[in-house]
């Protein structure tokens, strides 16, 4: 559940300031929608619902620290998303029911199958979900031999970002350690949609957002769920808590094991 004390925030993006009224973040479910087409909800503000269409907007960048509601998100849209579901998960899976890959080795295999697919011109949607994208930055402590993995997935990640949206291939990047390495040129020139929750800094709310404005977010509990949605106009934005449903996850491609069971949830 989402409390936000019925007090008043004041968040600062854009041109001014933008007002959360007390009565706005009440305890709402996430609509369950059909798996019927691209468009999703992925949040609420003062005037409804707000929505995302991966077909008329591909790719998606996912930026917030550790504990305000980034894995939540993501469960949210996985468990609406009509199509199959490559999920990135080198944080050990825990946070999800299923995953493709837990390991820089089986990223890269599936990447690259998903790269080849993509050349074939492959019919229906694949929506590639990476969490934490800054586990797949090649390590500097390693020899070139070493960091092959690491290399290889970030062309591919490049090169879905930069083709999928013609072949139907959705990249939905997340990460709490936005820099200008791990959401890279090509990945920002052709991610329009940006959801930024709180970030620790105006240099990483510039990188994710092209701006500031997330590092007034506010912090603690205050901010938990609270977001700033950005394409080509903006607007902050409560998301939804994740409510675990049988078969949430059942378009994940080739999971690897079983994830935690359990739901995730923001008091």
């Amino acid at each position: 559940m989402y409390i936000i004390y019925g007090i008043t925030f004041l968040v600062f993006y854009g041109l001014g300031m933008q007002i959360f009224s007390g009565n706005w973040s009440k305890n709402e479910k996430l609509p369950l929608l059909p798996r019927t087409n691209t468009s999703v909800v992925i949040g609420k503000y003062e005037k409804g619902y707000v929505y995302h269409n991966f077909r008329k907007f591909a790719h998606m960048i996912v930026a917030g620290t550790t504990g305000y509601g980034k894995t939540n998100f993501i469960k949210c849209l996985i468990s609406q998303l009509d199509g199959e579901i490559v999920l990135i998960d080198l944080k050990g899976g825990f946070d999800y029911g299923k995953v493709t890959a837990l390991d820089i080795e089986q990223s890269r295999i599936e990447l690259e199958k998903i790269v080849a697919e993509m050349r074939q011109r492959r019919q229906g949607h694949i929506y590639v979900i990476v969490d934490e994208a800054g586990e797949l930055e090649e390590r500097s402590y390693l020899t070139k031999k070493e960091n092959a993995d690491y290399l290889a997935c970030q062309a591919c990640i490049s090169e879905i970002a930069r083709l999928g949206r013609g072949f139907h291939v959705h990249l939905i990047y997340a990460t709490q350690y936005p820099t200008s390495n791990i959401i890279n040129g090509q990945i920002k020139q052709n991610a329009e949609t940006r959801i930024c929750f709180r970030l620790p800094t105006e240099i990483a709310s510039r990188v994710a957002l092209d701006e500031s404005g997330a590092e007034e977010l506010p912090a603690g509990d205050a901010g938990m769920g609270m977001a700033i949605f950005k394409k080509d106009y903006k607007i902050p934005m409560m998301t939804y808590e994740f409510v675990e449903r049988d078969g949430w996850d059942v378009k994940v491609r080739n999971p690897q094991r079983k994830g935690s069971a359990d739901s995730f949830s923001i008091k």
